[in-house]
């Protein structure tokens, strides 16, 4: 498994030249699949545009006030911040590069892997069960390196972490790192964090309104993207949990944590032992 994990390690993330587009930005943030990232993304848009008179995000993504680093700012005047799920390239820490391209400050949204294998599976259960697929949690748990099979998984996890600890060792004044967890016992806490770090000078009563309108009942009723407002009324917020919501069994839990001691390099405080 060693070998397989490394050299697609190497294959996908070293020529990921990606955050070279983030040069023009004043700030960008990335994030883990399913740990909170609408829901950071609106906060913050909320607030900014509160701040500068503006119509609020129309969407739940908030993507038309925080985008992706090829999106065009909405409103003149607008910080431009981008967001993604990206895996930094390794050259992203090579001080040579840095002389010639300036990079932006950026925001790493983390959470615990296991919640995050948990709700990534419950989002995607329909397709992973479909008959032709037939993934119970225990295989999804297990993944596939080849990132071929699903959405995200252990792995995309485990590089994600991997690759980011790495920077931030190496950079720790220009990255902040923000736990899910922490959002959901002091929202104003994390977004006043963000602010001073990004440098928007948002007022304490932006960043309170930003939480404000940004509970799951509010976002539940926007949209959740431009795609889906063509295709359904589909969202991006999950108003309950699904029942049957799968559960680590004991050698799921085992694998878990011999996967982690031995691949996982930087753990971002979690205890994963």
């Amino acid at each position: 498994m060693s070998i397989r994990f490394y050299y697609h390690l190497l294959r996908r993330d070293v020529t990921n030249f990606s955050f070279l587009r983030h040069v023009k930005l004043d700030g960008f943030i990335v994030t883990m699949h399913q740990a909170g990232t609408h829901w950071l993304k609106h906060m913050l848009a909320c607030a900014i545009t509160r701040e500068l008179g503006l119509s609020p995000p129309q969407y739940a993504y908030a993507g038309d006030i925080i985008g992706g680093a090829k999106r065009p700012i909405k409103y003149p005047g607008l910080p431009a911040i981008g967001h993604s799920h990206t895996i930094p390239s390794p050259l992203m820490g090579s001080k040579i590069l840095r002389k010639f391209y300036r990079l932006p400050r950026y925001v790493v949204l983390v959470r615990d892997i296991r919640a995050i294998l948990v709700s990534n599976y419950e989002k995607h259960k329909p397709e992973y069960l479909k008959p032709e697929n037939n993934y119970e949690f225990s295989e999804y748990l297990r993944g596939d390196v080849t990132s071929q099979r699903f959405y995200s998984d252990i792995w995309w996890a485990i590089r994600f972490q991997n690759a980011w600890g790495k920077i931030i060792a190496k950079y720790p004044d220009e990255i902040i790192v923000i736990k899910y967890e922490d959002m959901v016992t002091d929202s104003l806490a994390q977004l006043q964090a963000i602010n001073t770090f990004l440098k928007l000078n948002l007022s304490t009563e932006s960043l309170l309104h930003g939480v404000q309108e940004s509970t799951k009942e509010k976002m539940s009723l926007k949209p959740g993207s431009p795609k889906k407002v063509k295709k359904s009324n589909v969202v991006v917020v999950r108003m309950d949990t699904k029942p049957g919501r799968p559960v680590f069994a004991k050698e799921d839990e085992l694998f878990f944590k011999q996967t982690c001691r031995t691949y996982l390099k930087y753990d971002f405080g979690y205890d994963y032992s």
